[in-house]
């Protein structure tokens, strides 16, 4: 069995026999990714593992099994990146189409980390209305921020009865400035 092991960001990988024996042997294969990342580096990982994997399926006396670990992210960096002055979203280095009520949404509760937002409040702040009409549209607007951010990235937490909140202040910048 060989292992692919991961060596950090923009580098993929190496490969070590998990056993030793008097055939083993080491080859190291270093890949630097200068590119934005995201969806394009985890899709070259995967194609990069089948091409190895179908150049080992051409040596019938190598036993080998190939693991391909996802590539990882650059953990000091933000994964979401709200620039206010552009009204920009920037998820991992990839820009993300939002309306402009998903944008006033995502940044009202962005600026308030960790809090509850009440729907009340929501819509008083974004929506900019007093009244409770409109909270069907509210769900539909999380929904939409939910699936563009993806699956991948839990960013706003349902307080059931309550309202909304961002959990994972960490990975979020909201920046002001040009």
């Amino acid at each position: 069995m060989i292992e692919l092991a991961d060596l950090g960001p923009g580098v993929l990988p190496t490969l070590r026999p998990l056993s030793s024996g008097p055939a083993a042997a080491e080859l190291t294969v270093t890949v630097r990714i200068s590119a934005g990342g995201g969806q394009s580096v985890e899709l070259l990982a995967t194609r990069f593992g089948d091409l190895l994997r179908a150049a080992l399926d051409e040596l019938p006396d190598l036993a080998s099994e190939i693991v391909v670990p996802a590539p990882r992210a650059d953990s000091s960096a933000p994964s979401l990146r709200i620039h206010v002055p552009s009204r920009t979203v920037r998820l991992r280095g990839v820009e993300l189409e939002l309306t402009r009520l998903e944008f006033e949404l995502l940044l009202y509760l962005a600026r308030s980390p960790n809090r509850v937002c009440t729907r009340r409040e929501l819509l008083t702040e974004v929506w900019q209305t007093s009244g409770t009409s409109r909270t069907r549209t509210m769900d539909v607007h999380i929904r939409r921020l939910r699936d563009k951010v993806g699956a991948g990235t839990p960013l706003i937490t349902t307080v059931r009865g309550v309202g909304y909140r961002i959990d994972r202040a960490a990975s979020l910048v909201v920046e002001d400035r040009s």
